[in-house]
């Protein structure tokens, strides 16, 4: 069954990302690039468009045309992100905490995303695929509560929660 993938990378590392990914893929698929101008147009009257889309095209071109009838997939909800949870209590201040953190993801180049109110989030972009991290720091008695949800598709998540769990224990002490 043939996909057609419409991929709207931000910047070019993403774009050479997606490049390496296809590339990964070469063997268990087969995969092309279409060459040309590809668009998507959503009409009843497809026959009208195509006639004089071909009366616009040289004759060796309009050999060339391929047409698809696409059924858009949500893929969000086919493929759900794996979800790693590290939980951690320290007797350290919110601010000493924060500042560990900060150099523990300094350290492996996971970078700040946004925040709010309760949270705060990261991402880090590896070989393996993109981790976001969301972490909440909650007071509980003379404690700190500190969660992080990392999140994220393939191997990455779970490579990243390995070195982010030895990293934090050994400062943590736990």
């Amino acid at each position: 069954m043939k996909y057609l993938f419409i991929v709207d990378y931000q910047d070019d590392a993403e774009r050479k990302r997606i490049d390496y990914l296809l590339e990964k893929w070469q063997e268990r698929a087969a995969i092309s690039k279409p060459r040309g101008l590809t668009f998507i147009i959503d009409t009843e009257d497809i026959s009208e468009f195509a006639e004089e889309l071909l009366s616009k095209l040289n004759p060796d071109s309009s050999k060339k045309v391929e047409v698809f009838l696409l059924h858009e997939k949500d893929l969000q909800a086919k493929v759900q992100p794996k979800r790693v949870v590290l939980e951690y209590h320290s007797k350290e201040s919110a601010e000493v905490v924060k500042k560990l953190l900060e150099y523990v993801f300094s350290k492996n180049n996971i970078r700040y995303y946004s925040s709010d109110i309760r949270s705060t989030k990261y991402f880090i972009l590896t070989r393996k695929g993109r981790v976001d991290i969301e972490v909440t720091l909650e007071p509980k008695g003379n404690e700190i509560q500190i969660k992080l949800v990392l999140s994220g598709y393939g191997e990455a998540v779970e490579y990243i929660a390995g070195k982010l769990k030895e990293e934090v224990e050994s400062f943590l002490g736990v």
